[in-house]
């Protein structure tokens, strides 16, 4: 048998099987610019800090500990100075760069834990497989990424540093401090010009592994009517089920009519079996109701028990399509019915029958 060619969209089941594998659209490069552009960020906005923090750790390597006997307490207290200091200058950035990685993730996938992802399998360690994924197309765009992502980058420094060449060369015999200072200024401007590079770049990523995400859950048509088969059953089986259903609720409506007040009748093409209970019903229920074979049921049975068959073929007309079984008759068909319950009631009465509703 030929194989079938994957035409068809993924059913949702299918998709949710792929996301509980932890098989989703994700971009690597989207995480790692944002982070970079976070980092980037955080030391715009946190610089001077950081600063002040690293004379403060100079400081106390050079000053804080004693000139005299090095004893186990001054080392403590000089060490807890350290990771003092340490610790304002390292934990702003892997704080922002953990929540900003973090949100990076949930905003391609949202939320997801997956074990199966972590779970050995052994077709990772599989040659044949491994020389597959090493000449895959998913390989050759990853090697063309990288190579663009080291040419863009390495272009924009080249760019930068043929740029800013006289600025570099002025500053020969200039103070050190003003050194530091125009050397940190063309740097985070480098930097920022590589962080745009690089989301640029990670979009563009993005969009090819959702296209290839949406590529590898491609389902054939033999598949989708598998999948179909086990959401929603066989459909020959549930044409037999709707069968049944049909002839158990068939059956009940036809064990109803006995107990009906009167059956409205087109006159051989619909019946409809009408219930009034005064004290319980607001209006006349439709306890019944059917056309051609279904209505002649219904007759049938209304005969055998004595149930009044009224022939109104407008008024049959109307309740059979406003109305179904179980349900009141509309507000408009009051005064038609109730003339016509009257009419009946009268009958029984003068015909001795009392209340039963019986002709």
């Amino acid at each position: 048998m030929p194989l079938q060619e994957r035409t068809e969209p993924a059913t949702p089941r299918k998709r949710e099987e792929s996301r509980k594998k932890g098989q989703v659209a994700r971009s690597m490069e989207i995480n790692s610019a944002l982070v970079f552009l976070t980092a980037l960020l955080v030391i715009r906005f946190w610089g001077p800090r950081m600063l002040d923090s690293v004379g403060g750790i100079t400081r106390e390597c050079f000053s804080a500990f004693p000139t005299g006997d090095l004893l186990p307490p001054h080392v403590t207290r000089g060490f807890a100075a350290l990771a003092w200091q340490t610790a304002i200058v390292v934990v702003p950035i892997m704080a922002a760069v953990m929540i900003v990685g973090f949100v990076s993730n949930a905003a391609q996938v949202g939320l997801i834990v997956s074990w199966e992802a972590l779970s050995p399998d052994l077709n990772k360690i599989n040659p044949i497989t491994g020389l597959s994924r090493l000449f895959s197309v998913r390989s050759w765009v990853e090697l063309a990424k990288s190579v663009a992502k080291v040419a863009v980058v390495g272009y924009i420094i080249y760019a930068f540093l043929r740029s800013e060449y006289p600025t570099v060369i002025g500053l020969v015999g200039v103070d050190y401090i003003q050194v530091g200072a125009t050397l940190g200024s063309l740097c985070m401007k480098l930097l920022w010009r590589a962080s745009l590079a690089l989301i640029v770049i990670a979009i563009l990523d993005y969009g090819f592994q959702r296209h290839q995400h949406e590529k590898n859950l491609r389902m054939t048509r033999e598949e989708v009517k598998e999948e179909y088969k086990r959401t929603e059953g066989d459909p020959t089986t549930r044409s037999r089920i709707r069968q049944k259903q049909r002839a158990m609720a068939r059956m009940r409506m036809m064990q109803a009519v006995p107990t009906a007040d009167a059956v409205i009748t087109n006159p051989t093409h619909l019946a409809i079996a009408l219930k009034y209970d005064p004290d319980k019903m607001n209006a006349p229920l439709v306890v019944a109701k059917g056309a051609r074979k279904i209505a002649e049921r219904i007759k049938e049975i209304a005969r055998r028990h004595g149930v009044p068959i009224v022939e109104n073929v407008t008024l049959a007309q109307a309740i059979y399509k406003s109305a179904e079984v179980g349900d009141e008759i509309p507000a408009t068909l009051y005064r038609a019915v109730a003339e016509i319950l009257a009419f009946i009631y009268k009958m029984n009465n003068k015909y001795g029958f009392g209340g039963s509703g019986r002709v």
